[in-house]
């Protein structure tokens, strides 16, 4: 969908205003706050004297389109801080954005002493704009829903109540946009995780901690072994540490600065004070700095799957997306300046062959993150260092074709990246793979390595996420495959469906062969129709369906029906075997 940005956040943002115009009209009791643009659309945060519902959203669309007929132009006023307190008197809101401009706290809606009002029709509001010249160029607009929303976003302040829109410069691309979003609602990890049985919640654990049902473990194992097994054709080790840590180690890595409001800090009856691990880096370097190390030992390269635990504010708590608890796909190689590049192409490699086993490889695109050259102090390590690593990152690119964008600015304060961006099903387009490298940690925990020379010399530290957080993976991979996850992957993989009982001791026959080739099979022997069995296994979006009956167990075959309704009837045992183990083996993204 091709979209003219400044002319579509012009029209949002004008649609924002028409919302508060329209619910000021209806509720006239209510006070407003603030209507931004947002990536998607709009949205605009009330106090109502009495709670409304989605029900109201209905009504409140209604209301816009009627004054959106009076074709209103938007017209801007610069007024002076006493005149908008007069205007907005008894808009507590506004008062308190007034008073921090006048403060000079703030110049989003007015400079110090001035404060910048809009007119549409007979609404008034605080804003700097831009806007549409007249409401009748917002001609595509839908209101999509409600949600509670802290006022500043401090959830010691006020709960507003925040209603979403969005809006589009033709109507063509409003009903392509709530297709789309029709088909999100499908697709949403949340339901498919429920219905799929793959992951629950309970209050008594408590929110943003998930559990795994025994289908989820089977993907997050596959998806481990999968990882496992491509990285280990490179050299790794193995790792293990604990869920916690002494504070001093997280001051150490600044990570304790970073992460102070998200900490969890355990304290032990000996009055020791710990801290549940917010990331892994830091206790991988001690493994380093365990005994002296020589440059022969190097690279070191050690990966692990192993959670973290962050303390999410409640209200950014949703699904698998934002938790608590988390498990990374963490990895740390400890190398010479010389062997960045040798190193982080093997990682790229690694994130090319997991990404083609999932059919996303080439619907990407890699960010090569260098400094800002205009502002050079704030990265840590050497100018001669970064310009070597930056060099390597290009090499890299130009290697392997990943045709790389050079992103300035976007490395990390102590050293450069490559990012991995990939699109879903829907288009959306998420951050998932990355390759860092560090400069400054090993410094920071004063690693070292003697080099050839007999010196003691700092080596580089690479980080390495190839799927990132399990948790935040899972639930990008339930949606893109809207839960009809590759072979390969697929908690269940083959469900036998048998006709009656006198085929059962078949039916078990053939399950045991499949599993002694390390097949997931399962067997429906309740007493129902075919058609029900068939149904229930299609709903779960197993692969595979052998139909086991009289005729088949007479000529030692099945019948098979694939999730995608393909019918291959009389197919013998071995012949399936061999289908199925070529799919998995191949991670191919076909049945048959």
């Amino acid at each position: 969908m091709e979209n003219n940005e400044p002319q579509l956040n012009k029209i949002r943002h004008s649609a924002a205003h028409l919302l508060a115009f329209a619910v000021k009209e209806l509720w006239k009791d209510t006070k407003i706050a603030i209507g931004p643009v947002i990536e998607e659309g709009f949205y605009y945060d009330f106090d109502f004297a009495k709670p409304i519902s989605e029900e109201d959203l209905d009504k409140i669309e209604k209301k816009m389109l009627e004054l959106s007929k009076q074709n209103f132009e938007f017209v801007q006023e610069w007024i002076s801080v006493e005149k908008a307190r007069e205007l907005f008197k008894g808009e507590s809101y506004k008062l308190e954005i007034i008073e921090e401009i006048e403060k000079g706290k703030r110049d989003d809606f007015g400079k110090k002493g001035e404060v910048s009002i809009y007119k549409s029709g007979s609404f008034v509001d605080l804003c700097k704009g831009p806007h549409v010249q007249k409401i009748e160029e917002v001609k595509a607009f839908k209101l999509l829903s409600l949600a509670g929303a802290y006022w500043k976003g401090d959830e010691k302040n006020k709960m507003l109540t925040r209603v979403y829109g969005t809006a589009f410069e033709s109507k063509k691309d409003l009903e392509k946009y709530l297709e789309m979003l029709e088909e999100a609602k499908k697709r949403d990890h949340r339901r498919l995780g429920k219905e799929l049985d793959l992951f629950t919640f309970s209050d008594l654990v408590g929110a943003g901690l998930p559990l795994y049902t025994a289908k989820g473990t089977t993907i997050r194992n596959q998806l481990y072994k999968s990882l496992l097994g491509i990285s280990k054709k490179y050299g790794v080790q193995e790792v293990t540490i604990p869920h916690m840590a002494k504070i001093d180690l997280y001051k150490i890595s600044g990570h304790a600065e970073k992460f102070a409001d998200e900490l969890f800090k355990v304290v032990s009856h000996y009055k020791e004070e710990f801290v549940l691990k917010p990331v892994n880096c830091p206790h991988h370097t001690q493994i380093y700095a365990s005994k002296p190390r020589s440059y022969r030992d190097l690279p070191i390269r050690m990966i692990e799957s192993t959670q973290q635990h962050r303390d999410e504010k409640p209200g950014q708590i949703g699904g698998l997306t934002r938790t608590r608890s988390f498990t990374v796909d963490d990895g740390h190689t400890f190398c010479t300046v010389n062997q960045i590049r040798q190193e982080a192409l093997n990682i790229c490699k690694i994130i090319e062959e997991f990404y083609k086993g999932l059919g996303l490889w080439g619907n990407h695109w890699v960010s090569l993150s260098v400094r800002d050259y205009k502002n050079m102090d704030k990265y840590i390590g050497e100018a001669k260092d970064w310009e070597k690593a930056e060099n390597m990152i290009q090499e890299i690119s130009n290697e392997l074709n990943l045709k790389g964008k050079i992103m300035e600015g976007e490395a990390a304060i102590y050293g450069p990246k490559i990012d991995y961006m990939f699109k879903d099903a829907l288009g959306n387009e998420r951050q998932l793979a990355t390759v860092q490298i560090d400069f400054a940690m090993p410094k920071r925990f004063g690693l070292t390595y003697i080099n050839e020379k007999g010196e003691e010399v700092t080596p580089v530290m690479l980080h390495r996420a190839i799927l990132g957080s399990y948790e935040r993976f899972l639930a990008i991979i339930i949606e893109h495959f809207a839960g009809a996850f590759p072979v390969w992957l697929s908690p269940i993989q083959v469900q036998i469906i048998t006709i009656n009982e006198s085929v059962l001791e078949y039916a078990n026959k053939i399950k045991n062969e499949l599993e002694s080739l390390d097949i997931r099979v399962e067997i429906d022997e309740k007493q129902e129709t075919m058609q029900n069995k068939i149904r229930k296994a299609q709903e779960q979006k197993i692969p595979y369906m052998l139909i086991v009956g009289d005729k088949e167990k007479a000529q030692n075959k099945v019948s098979i029906r694939t999730r995608e309704n393909e019918q291959h009837n009389f197919i013998g045992i071995l012949e399936f075997e061999k289908v199925i183990k070529n799919i998995v083996e191949s991670k191919s993204l076909k049945t048959w």
